[in-house]
């Protein structure tokens, strides 16, 4: 995640009161909008989950709280584990009214099952907060999400449009060209060829296809980091789910 987004997310856990302890900015919503102007677009091609969080943070820190809700599930459908964070915040603490904390309990799950240091800690301290009967509720929710938004359907899913689309990158680099992504690299070159499923027209020409290559799997690797399956290339692979409650046994408890 770019150093701007990552200044961002704080800035909106902060926010949800998420982050414990530490200092909340006058207007934390003035100073996401500072922090998030635009959003590359380009990207929404090769990791959609990391156009649409970026997205959803900006629409929130204009104000926009209904579209940016949209564009945390939106990016949560394509495996963003920030944004799968960033839900179970807002439904957990009630943010803009929306309290819902088995949902809440239950996106954070989901969040955590790449055992991110903090996602793990802060779904630890939901459920751990929770009465049996939220507990409940969180896993009867979770169930029901995890067949869309979970890692073996999400994650795969997002995973098979990142590899097709660099195939594609690699395919029209291979000629001996440039790559332009919009918000990622200067409209440069002759518009020479084209790559992506759908036949959108990208201009291809120069000479920075090696460090545009490079960007682009550095992102990938930051993005499915802790998935199944996804070192670098290769097919995602299965893994057990369990209900939340064996979840929350296997992580120790926040001191």
């Amino acid at each position: 995640m770019p150093a701007v987004r990552i200044f961002a997310f704080v800035l909106f856990c902060v926010s949800t009161a998420a982050v414990a302890g530490e200092a909340v900015p006058d207007n934390p919503r003035e100073a996401i909008k500072a922090s998030v102007r635009s959003c590359a677009t380009g990207l929404e091609r090769l990791l959609p989950g990391e156009y649409y969080f970026c997205a959803g943070v900006r629409d929130y820190g204009q104000g926009h709280d209904s579209r940016a809700e949209e564009r945390f599930r939106d990016a949560a459908y394509w495996a963003s584990k920030p944004a799968q964070y960033v839900l179970g915040l807002m439904y957990f603490n009630g943010d803009r009214g929306k309290v819902n904390r088995p949902l809440g309990v239950a996106w954070l799950a989901l969040a955590a099952e790449r055992h991110d240091p903090l996602y793990e800690k802060a779904f630890t301290r939901a459920y751990l907060g929770s009465s049996p009967e939220e507990r409940a509720q969180a896993d009867t929710y979770w169930r029901d999400l995890r067949d869309r938004y979970a890692d073996p359907v999400a994650g795969k899913r997002a995973h098979r449009r990142y590899l097709a689309e660099m195939r594609m990158i690699e395919a029209a680099t291979a000629v001996g060209g440039s790559i332009f992504i919009n918000g990622l690299s200067p409209p440069n070159g002759e518009s020479l060829g084209q790559f992506g499923a759908d036949g959108d027209p990208n201009r291809v020409g120069g000479g920075s296809s090696f460090s545009m290559n490079k960007l682009l799997s550095h992102a990938g690797e930051d993005y499915f980091r802790g998935m199944a399956g996804t070192v670098t290339v290769g097919e995602v692979q299965q893994t057990e789910l369990l209900p939340i409650g064996q979840v929350a046994s296997r992580v120790r408890a926040p001191q």
